[in-house]
């Protein structure tokens, strides 16, 4: 699924993060862009040292660091909580566009037999 944006709580970063160094920040933001557009994070060092642009060395030396943001392995708590806000709202759009397109659909045909009627 496509997510072109992800609220940014930048208050609630700054107080959290402030211990961080410049290329923890970095690696920091980078597990939650891909977390956000692929669902989560993978539990593996070599995928995790990619994705934050890191080598396997320099991610192992951040690894503890990083992981105190995570629990249960890689999981995100406030990331999860926008997920399944915007899977929410996702589903809640799409079921009043097929409403909207039902009753759009409706409307034709009746104007359609209203039309072959007065023929």
């Amino acid at each position: 699924m496509s997510r072109p944006w992800m609220p940014f709580y930048w208050g609630d970063y700054f107080r959290d993060t402030r211990h961080l160094t410049k290329l923890q920040h970095a690696s920091y933001l980078m597990l939650i862009g891909h977390y956000w557009t692929h669902g989560g994070l993978p539990d593996d060092d070599r995928q995790l040292a990619n994705i934050t642009l890191s080598s396997l060395e320099e991610w192992q030396a951040d690894k503890l660091v990083l992981q105190a943001f995570f629990y249960d392995g890689w999981k995100h708590k406030r990331i999860e909580a926008e997920l399944v806000r915007t899977a929410k709202k996702t589903a809640q759009a799409k079921e009043k566009g097929q409403k909207g397109g039902l009753t759009t659909a409706l409307n034709r045909d009746k104007l359609a037999w209203q039309a072959q009627r007065h023929k």
